[in-house]
């Protein structure tokens, strides 16, 4: 057992070299689900992010749909306002001088940086702005698209730069209408700088129909264009009516690519902070689209909280790992060591049950054994014979050859009887050359015949010894079980009978009767 024990430690030794093995291939899985963890909260996270800030921009679009409404307006109340059309048909100084009150007044309530009544030429004939240094008062703006189409009878709205201020904006306009004939054109213009003060966002920025960004209070990002612009497309003439000179360069954004962050986040030039990219259009804005560019700051510290994880998971699976090999190794070695103490047990059952010369039962054994078969056979009516062989002169033997040549000759007798006999029958030694045969289910007269032919084998055979054969024959009596019986009584007739056959002058089978009778030889 010394032994053993022993070898526990080199069952460790290998567990160590498979935990090793096993953590090579654990490593790469930990940082996968590590990575797959961290992947997850952020796609939560940009989730989150994008269901706050899509209904601050719908919130948004609402209001500056609202103003952006109210800004189309003012040329309409201009052209319905009977001032202008008295200044325009009457243009008297009174007249003039009321219509341009008027103006100032609307333009002032409406927060436009100018509103201007022009005549069928373009020329400008009433302003908001008269008296200002920078006033447009006199000048034409035929040259504008917008103009020709309110001409059309098509007002609306249109983006472009002032030919006289070189500044970008947005005209609204409205034909003045004279017994169905236009009498002139209302325009209110709103400046870029002045729409900016509407978006308290910083994040917040608009686009027009060509994927120009027009506003924002990001200026940085102003005039650049989204991917797939239209402006590519777009006339020469149309490009420079609108945006003038100004070099239009696409806006800075790459799409994210990393397996740590989900689909659909950009990165700006210079930056490592993922940014979110939101829109929303509306029929109120007239092809204006709104968009939101949302920095994740919280998002470009993934690697650390990656290697966290990667920490956490790859520890407590480790550890796991190493408490299962543990485990395994210690019951493994556990199992091992109880095997073999079942196998020592079994051999110790063996060697207290089994005869050290000869190998078969020894008597303690086959008094058990027959024990449990009598009370079997009572239980169940079933019959039972035992047999006790004696080797005749057997002393003999031991005094002509020596012990050794005896032991041989006993050694002969067990494997001679184990051969005839059937698996459940039991052989045992109950003396020095005396044997015990146990025959279940068996009467005295099957047993009779085979016991005959043991006889008759011993008589005709012999075993090799010091290079001579020798023989010997036995005596044999046997005796089948009754009601009553117990071990001591079915010996009793068996010994009585194997008497009866030593008297008989031996190598004869005598069968012991129940009850007083004397036993009789059979041969």
């Amino acid at each position: 057992m010394p032994g053993k024990l022993a070898s526990l430690p080199r069952a460790f030794a290998r567990a160590a070299g498979l935990y090793v093995v096993l953590l090579l291939f654990w490593a790469p899985v930990a940082w996968w689900l590590g990575t797959v963890v961290v992947r997850a909260e952020a796609a939560q996270t940009v989730a989150d992010v994008a269901a706050r800030r899509a209904e601050r921009l719908r919130l948004l679009g609402g209001a500056f749909a609202d103003r952006w409404q109210g800004f189309k307006a003012q040329p309409e109340i201009a052209a319905d306002a009977p001032a202008i059309r008295r200044a325009l048909l009457t243009p008297t100084s009174a007249n003039v001088g009321e219509a341009d009150r008027f103006l100032a007044m609307l333009c002032e309530r409406s927060m436009c940086d100018a509103i201007w009544v022009l005549a069928p030429d373009g020329k400008i004939v009433l302003a908001s702005d008269v008296g200002e240094p920078d006033s447009l008062l006199g000048r034409s703006l035929a040259g504008h698209d917008f103009f020709a189409e309110t001409l059309k009878g098509h007002g609306g709205r249109f983006f472009g730069y002032g030919t006289h201020t070189g500044k970008p904006g947005f005209y609204f306009s409205a034909p003045i209408l004279n017994s169905g004939h236009i009498a002139g054109v209302a325009v209110a213009k709103i400046r870029i700088e002045t729409l900016d003060a509407l978006f308290v966002d910083p994040a917040l920025m608009v686009t027009d129909q060509f994927g120009v960004i027009v506003m924002g209070r990001d200026h940085a990002l102003l005039w650049h264009t989204l991917p797939g612009a239209g402006i590519d497309k777009a006339d020469r003439a149309v490009r420079a009516s609108r945006y003038g000179a100004l070099p239009l360069k696409p806006l800075p954004l790459e799409p994210v690519d990393s397996p740590l962050l989900p689909d659909g986040l950009f990165l700006r030039a210079g930056s490592s902070v993922p940014q979110l990219f939101l829109s929303q259009g509306d029929a109120g804005f007239d092809q204006l689209t709104l968009h939101m560019l949302v920095p994740l700051p919280e998002l470009s510290r993934l690697a650390t909280r990656q290697w966290l994880y990667f920490t956490l998971i790859g520890g407590s699976g480790a550890l796991a790992l190493a408490l299962v090999i543990v485990l395994a190794t210690y019951l493994r070695h556990v199992r091992r060591l109880g095997r073999q103490l079942a196998r020592a047990n079994r051999k110790l059952q063996r060697q207290a049950d089994s005869d050290f010369l000869t190998g078969c039962a020894n008597r303690r054994k086959f008094e058990r054994v027959l024990g449990a078969e009598l009370g079997r056979g009572h239980r169940y009516g079933n019959a039972l014979t035992v047999a006790i062989i004696d080797i005749d002169f057997f002393k003999r033997i031991n005094d002509s050859y020596g012990h050794p040549v005896g032991d041989a000759g006993l050694v002969y007798l067990v494997k001679t009887v184990a051969a005839a006999i059937r698996d459940d029958d039991l052989l045992g030694r109950i003396g020095g050359e005396e044997f015990a045969l146990m025959l279940p289910q068996t009467d005295a007269h099957g047993a009779e015949p085979l016991l005959q032919r043991l006889r008759t084998r011993f008589e005709q055979g012999g075993f090799e010894a010091d290079g001579q054969t020798i023989g010997f024959t036995v005596s044999i009596g046997y005796a089948s079980a009754v009601a009553g019986d117990d071990i001591e009584s079915l010996l009793k007739r068996a010994d009585e009978a194997l008497y009866a056959a030593k008297q008989g002058g031996r190598n004869r089978v005598c069968f012991g009767e129940p009850g007083p009778a004397a036993a009789q030889p059979s041969a």
